[in-house]
């Protein structure tokens, strides 16, 4: 049985209204164990994939943490390719159960199986986006496109995206930013990365 996740844009209630992004490379990812595929060359569409590990109980806090790592890793690779934003064009994660690969948990042999023992719940944040060069005219106080090709999707400033969800889950490694002035800072103390960000509508900035 599958259990999706609705709660995708839950990390827009921090991103609500887009910061301004830098485009600067990265070298190298702050989390391991993530899937990515290129879907679309000329359209600059990725699929990115994080599986969790398999749980006794079902757990919102780990089906929403694949979910923002798939988001993390995507705004990584949107910067390591010099696109500042992002829009997530489809969201198929998950959270599935699974039945212990064992002779007292074959459902033939057992008219009831000990779920505690047996039943594993694993979660799978996998997402697909495409990454823009611009940002796009989002409706107000949001960050949901108002038309065009991506209408009803969501919009994300990369850098925004590495910044609050590095916080999010104290992903404590050194992180290369930009602060208001422009000026190259580094710290490992992700907590204060993102306290200069300005919260502004990139369509309305002047």
């Amino acid at each position: 049985m599958k259990y999706r996740i609705r709660n995708i844009l839950s990390i827009a209630s921090t991103l609500m209204i887009l910061a301004c992004s830098s485009t600067g490379n990265l070298n190298q990812s702050i989390i391991d164990g993530y899937k990515e595929e290129l879907i679309d060359v000329g359209a600059n569409h990725y699929r990115v994939v994080y599986e969790g590990s398999q749980w006794i109980n079902r757990s919102d806090a780990e089906a929403q943490k694949v979910v923002d790592y798939s988001l993390l890793r995507s705004a990584e690779l949107s910067l390591e390719n010099d696109f500042p934003f992002f829009v997530i064009l489809s969201n198929d994660s998950e959270t599935r159960e699974i039945i212990r690969d064992d002779s007292v948990c074959n459902l033939n042999t057992q008219n009831k199986i000990n779920k505690r023992k047996c039943m594993r719940y694993k979660s799978t944040g996998d997402l697909t986006s495409a990454f823009l060069k611009d940002p796009l005219e989002v409706e107000s106080g949001t960050n949901i496109i108002k038309e065009g090709a991506y209408e009803g999707k969501a919009l994300f400033a990369s850098t925004t995206v590495l910044r609050v969800i590095a916080r999010k889950y104290n992903l404590n490694r050194n992180l290369l930013f930009e602060n208001e002035m422009g000026a190259q800072t580094q710290t490992s103390n992700v907590a204060e990365v993102i306290d200069w960000i300005p919260i502004i509508n990139p369509m309305g900035a002047q």
